[in-house]
């Protein structure tokens, strides 16, 4: 049926329409009209035809009760869920490099009266908690080596330390954490008054 008359050509351009995200001839959808017939690809109009009714074809893969919203919100739930996955590592601590005496000193106080709670500890636990304590004291002499001590800031450094042992009441942890911070304060007051 090779009859190529003008008016067989309107019919069939009149019953392929151009779906706007085909990228191949063969991707056109066919109007209700010319599904018993096999129509042949032709050349795309730059609009649809005004007198057949156009029907696109959504691909079987997408089922029609999922809206396109939900991609996004699956892309940002997929998102969070790999970032908690990926966990950075944890920084070493480092260890001092030079313990001057005003450190072995905040060390020494710092340690007192906690040899029975750091004894009931596993080794794992006292190596990390005897590593907390090295950095502890090393930030408590930083903030000593400034003009002004604020004894807040040395007071929360020791909690967040002795938080770390296990089963002891948080308001005992907070007297020892205060008065280690004021034995460490006069510590300072010391030092400053022999320089």
């Amino acid at each position: 049926m090779a009859n190529t008359s003008p008016d067989i050509e309107d019919q069939t351009r009149k019953d392929v329409a151009y779906d706007p995200r085909a990228t191949e001839p063969e991707q056109f959808v066919a109007s209700e009209e010319s599904r018993g017939e096999e129509p042949a690809p032709t050349a795309p109009e730059t609009g649809p035809s005004e007198t057949a009714p156009i029907e696109q074809e959504s691909p079987p893969e997408q089922p029609e009760s999922q809206p396109a919203p939900e991609t996004p919100e699956i892309d940002a739930s997929i998102q969070s869920l790999s970032q908690k996955i990926r966990v950075p590592k944890k920084a070493q601590p480092s260890l001092p490099q030079i313990a001057d005496a005003l450190t072995l000193q905040v060390e020494k106080i710092m340690s007192e009266g906690l040899s029975d709670a750091y004894h009931s500890l596993t080794p794992i636990q006292q190596q990390t908690f005897k590593l907390k304590g090295e950095e502890t004291a090393q930030q408590i002499r930083h903030l000593l080596s400034k003009t002004r001590v604020k004894i807040k800031h040395i007071f929360r450094l020791l909690l967040e330390w002795l938080k770390l042992l296990p089963r002891i009441n948080v308001f005992f942890l907070e007297q020892e954490a205060k008065i280690k911070a004021d034995r460490i304060l006069a510590l300072k007051k010391l030092y400053d008054t022999r320089q």
